[in-house]
């Protein structure tokens, strides 16, 4: 039987099914298996590319798991979805797939084990506490100093995550981020200054590879939600080749088996604080184009041909001299008419993607988290004053018609 023929009788599962999920739903499909997806909506863009659609919300272990057991897959994946992480891992333990596993799965997803693994480790972190209530973040605050973080120990999309500086925002704040808590209880950390930067990655064969790393700026109103993430192989602001050196020790350390990695640092007074690492992709397709453009590393294809227990060689990461960048709207508040400048963002050949987070009709708002944000784009160019150039020309030609 040829190899095409052999990929054609394997299934793969994707669990999520969101716009970034489509790029690798698309992936397995140009690789030649049967993709099933399951989503929470019954019009979810994945569908749209899988043989099979199916509805179930990806926390529904159970429900999951009954799709897997009557469709029987080869393997089973996520991508750039947090949430989804523990559900594949359950079911692969489960259906005796390869997997990750339950343990890990909440080591790169639950912030307050992570932290813990830190501690334990001889990582660095920020000072940090669990806490029930409100009272109790209160006492912590002021034992560590304003201003501190507060958020979920298990969420996505920068959700009920808030920068507080004193204790009347904490009473204003707390229960916000209760909200998007699973079992009630708040992670309380203490604010580090200095750089952000998300390093991008992938284990094969139990080993790490720190593939890409950028420098990541946040909305002046919130700063919380990433305004821009700059990739580049060398910033002259930030030591990139230590930062992933520590990832790479990091993740090895934690002993993830296999699969894409996206981690986000803290770079203050020349060391490197974790803020957190899933095993997963970046979202906004950060791991299905912008990995692949600057590493040529595809690591989608890497992780599915993982999770259906193919052999991987070890990999030669690629470092160009380009620059790119993950550049998000931020229109002024009103009700959407129209969108004037699309079609310079269609013909521009150093915009590698676009998209808008709202239609016509919809109230623009601030945005408070990162699924809120009004859309984005990436781009590229050889320098980094020429994409700061290019970016502002983006940003000046794209504009919102107010009804």
């Amino acid at each position: 039987m040829r190899q095409q023929d052999l990929k054609k009788n394997k299934k793969l599962m994707i669990i999520a099914g969101g716009d970034w999920q489509v790029p690798i739903i698309q992936k397995a499909k140009e690789m030649g298996y049967f993709v099933i997806n399951s989503n929470l909506y019954e019009d979810s863009p994945g569908f749209k590319y899988a043989d099979v659609g199916l509805v179930a919300n990806v926390l529904d272990k159970e429900k999951n798991l009954e799709f897997a057991k009557e469709h029987k897959p080869d393997g089973i994946i996520t991508d750039q979805s947090d949430i989804a992480v523990p559900t594949v891992a359950y079911i692969c333990e489960r259906l005796n797939l390869p997997g990750i596993g339950s343990e890990k799965a909440e080591l790169f997803t639950n912030k307050f084990i992570m932290r813990t693994f830190c501690k334990e480790n001889g990582f660095l972190y920020p000072e940090f506490r669990i806490c029930s209530s409100c009272e109790k973040a209160k006492k912590f605050s002021r034992a560590i100093g304003f201003p501190v973080v507060i958020k979920p120990t298990s969420s996505q999309s920068s959700r009920g995550v808030f920068k507080v500086d004193n204790e009347k925002q904490l009473d204003q704040l707390y229960p916000e981020a209760q909200k998007f808590s699973f079992k009630n209880r708040i992670l309380v950390e203490a604010f580090i200054g200095g750089h952000e930067i998300t390093i991008e990655g992938i284990s094969i064969n139990k080993k790490h590879y720190s593939l890409v790393c950028s420098e990541k700026e946040h909305f002046k109103n919130n700063e919380m939600v990433a305004s821009h993430l700059l990739y580049s192989h060398k910033n002259p602001r930030i030591p990139f080749e230590k930062a992933k050196e520590l990832n790479d020790s990091l993740v090895d350390k934690m002993e993830l088996p296999f699969g894409i990695t996206h981690a986000e640092y803290k770079y203050y007074n020349g060391k490197y604080y974790l803020v957190e690492i899933a095993a997963r992709g970046g979202g906004t397709k950060i791991s299905s184009l912008i990995v692949p453009f600057m590493s040529g590393v595809n690591t989608n294809e890497i992780l599915i041909k993982s999770a259906l227990g193919e052999k991987i060689a070890d990999i030669n990461p690629l470092k160009n001299d380009k620059w790119a960048i993950l550049d998000f709207f931020n229109f002024s508040k009103g009700l959407v008419k129209d969108t004037t400048g699309v079609d310079k963002l269609k013909t521009n050949p150093n915009v590698l993607d676009f998209g808008f987070i709202f239609s016509p009709g919809d109230v623009l708002q601030p945005p408070s988290d990162d699924r809120s944000r009004h859309g984005y784009f990436i781009a590229y160019e050889k320098t980094e004053e020429k994409l700061k150039m290019l970016c502002n020309l983006i940003k000046k030609e794209t504009q919102i018609v107010y009804g």
